[in-house]
């Protein structure tokens, strides 16, 4: 499993290259924490720890020093719920009978990944998964996709979203794939004034 250390520097390292790519002449700077517990302050993640199922992270975006907006990602298990079941192959279901015991991603991988690939996500026992806040900053809604892509590279895997946060064109791509278009695309889409400084300030 990767380092936590090693996705937030290389999310930093992205999002950085981004904003200089756009002239937008900002610094940012990315956190790795635990969620606060009531008024807590924030307990920041020791650069040894690597990710584990059951984790869940804050991943805080500062821009020139100022906090902006944090990202939520979190390690997972796949569990039995997680699993196509009998049930799942009548109607009002439509899941196919070879698929049955198997993690139900299946579905929506099995025509965009090849056999190889797809066999290899399917022995995994874990994933990672962005809390996403429809309509959220623009600093954080590009940065939870950098996150994605920094642990998709870190670990050969692809990238998914089944709530609308790219076009389902775009499920499974690698790392590599991904970076030629969310950066930009975010950019056009919240404009460089978005990333130039803090929304708290």
């Amino acid at each position: 499993m990767p380092l936590v250390e090693q996705t937030r520097a290389r999310t930093q390292e992205l999002f950085q290259q981004l904003l200089d790519r756009h002239g937008v002449g900002s610094r940012i700077e990315v956190k790795a924490f635990y969620p606060p517990a009531g008024g807590s302050q924030l307990r920041f993640v020791d650069e040894s720890l690597a990710w584990e199922p059951g984790m869940e992270l804050g991943f805080g975006y500062w821009i020139n020093g100022e906090w902006d907006s944090t990202s939520w990602p979190g390690c997972f298990a796949v569990e039995d719920d997680d699993r196509i079941t009998k049930e799942d192959l009548v109607y009002p279901f439509t899941s196919k009978p070879e698929h049955l015991g198997l993690w139900s991603i299946v579905e929506e991988f099995e025509d965009l990944l090849p056999p190889e690939q797809l066999t290899k996500v399917l022995r995994q026992d874990h994933y990672w998964y962005e809390y996403r806040n429809l309509a959220g900053p623009a600093v954080a809604s590009t940065g939870y996709g950098l996150v994605a892509a920094a642990l998709a590279e870190a670990t050969n895997g692809v990238i998914a979203s089944f709530d609308s946060a790219f076009d389902i064109e775009h499920n499974g791509e690698s790392a590599q794939k991904f970076l030629t278009w969310w950066g930009e695309k975010q950019m056009t889409f919240y404009g460089t004034e978005s990333f130039k400084k803090s929304r708290i300030v």
